[in-house]
């Protein structure tokens, strides 16, 4: 029974990764600029910028939006996936935490260092609820994809 809620949570926590990387790739894809003027960045609106946010962040978003979604439709695949995630939001942590070393600290920074953190932590916690390898889950083995 409690195996079956940790997995249950798993999913819960990549289903919300899923809604948030769903959210950020459509707001850089469709809109990159609505997109980093919501964090007070702006740029000259030229194409080439315009288009180096669709294809850096929307493209980032994307893949981790994609990943989520094949977590929650492939059981054999949910910790692997959760892995991804956790992997790449560890990252993204721990580049914004160089980057307030190197470019110095702001609101703005603090800001977004808390929700990126808080949200690290969220998905450790699912990742950590998964049982390692060896475990049916709807009629197909967790797997690491080894």
């Amino acid at each position: 029974m409690l195996l079956k809620f940790r997995i249950w949570y798993a999913r819960a926590v990549l289903a919300v990764a899923a809604l948030l990387f769903a959210f950020l790739a459509h707001l850089y894809v469709m809109t990159p600029l609505d997109g980093i003027d919501m964090f007070g960045v702006s740029l000259s609106g030229e194409p080439h910028s315009v288009t180096f946010l669709r294809t850096g962040l929307g493209a980032m978003f994307a893949s981790l939006f994609l990943t989520s979604v094949v977590g929650l439709i492939r059981p054999r695949l949910l910790l692997t996936c959760l892995t991804f995630v956790v992997g790449v939001m560890s990252l993204i942590v721990a580049i914004r935490v160089y980057g307030l070393a190197v470019d110095g600290v702001s609101d703005k920074n603090l800001s977004e260092l808390t929700t990126e953190a808080t949200c690290w932590l969220v998905f450790v916690t699912g990742w950590l609820c998964l049982p390692k390898g060896g475990v049916k889950v709807g009629g197909a083995e967790l797997s690491t994809g080894n």
